[in-house]
């Protein structure tokens, strides 16, 4: 029990570690020659989807960040952007709106404080996917040894009934030994006391003649 307090110990502190506010500070939007970067400065590497409607037109939902209350946007090279929106849709979920010429031809990026710059994909981030893994091999862990634990105690309490049985068992068995009624084996024979040898026997009878 006293492993599993620690890795449950370990566990929690590492997911609240992880569950540590994610806040988007900053967008950058930089032109390029094959077309823009659009980098998110953040606390933490968030989990984005990006949806384009036609050439110009891309929506980001961007979840586990919360918008800075300083946000802020900077513009690199990036004369064709028309509008830049940004929506708190949810708890740790934001909306980003961008309208701009060719920005179906973007490259998506975030940038942390102690990273330089990563590409972002829509797969599950990397660190999400470390937490998912540890936290299914903790509780499968944590089950296997709770399972263990129980069967131990189930033994022992099996062993303790059965010794618990014999012994009652055993008292019954001396009870029933202590009030069986004794019988006296000294039983006279009265054959012998009343059969006459046939040598004597036969001696009386010529005497009588």
């Amino acid at each position: 029990m006293k492993k599993i307090f620690i890795l449950f110990t370990l566990l929690f502190i590492g997911l609240s570690v992880h569950a540590a506010e994610n806040y988007l500070h900053t967008i950058i939007l930089e032109g390029t020659d094959d077309g823009y970067n659009v980098i998110l400065k953040t606390d933490y590497m968030p989990q984005v989807k990006k949806t384009f409607k036609g050439n110009d037109s891309l929506i980001l939902d961007v979840k586990g960040i919360t918008v800075s209350s300083s946000v802020n946007a900077i513009y690199k090279s990036s004369a064709s952007i028309n509008s830049l929106v940004i929506e708190n849709v949810a708890n740790d979920e934001v909306k980003i709106y961008i309208d701009a010429k060719d920005i179906s031809k973007s490259t998506l990026m975030a940038k942390t404080p102690d990273n330089d710059p990563v590409i972002l994909s829509e797969r599950f981030p990397s660190e999400k996917v470390f937490w998912t893994l540890a936290v299914f091999i903790i509780l499968a862990f944590a089950i296997k040894s709770a399972k263990a634990i129980t069967e131990y105690e189930n033994s022992i309490v099996i062993k303790k009934d059965i010794k618990d049985r014999e012994i009652e068992l055993y008292k019954n068995f001396q009870k029933e030994l202590a009030n069986m009624p004794k019988i006296n084996c000294k039983i006279k024979n009265a054959y012998a006391s009343n059969f006459m040898p046939r040598s004597r026997r036969n001696y009386k009878e010529l005497a009588r003649r």
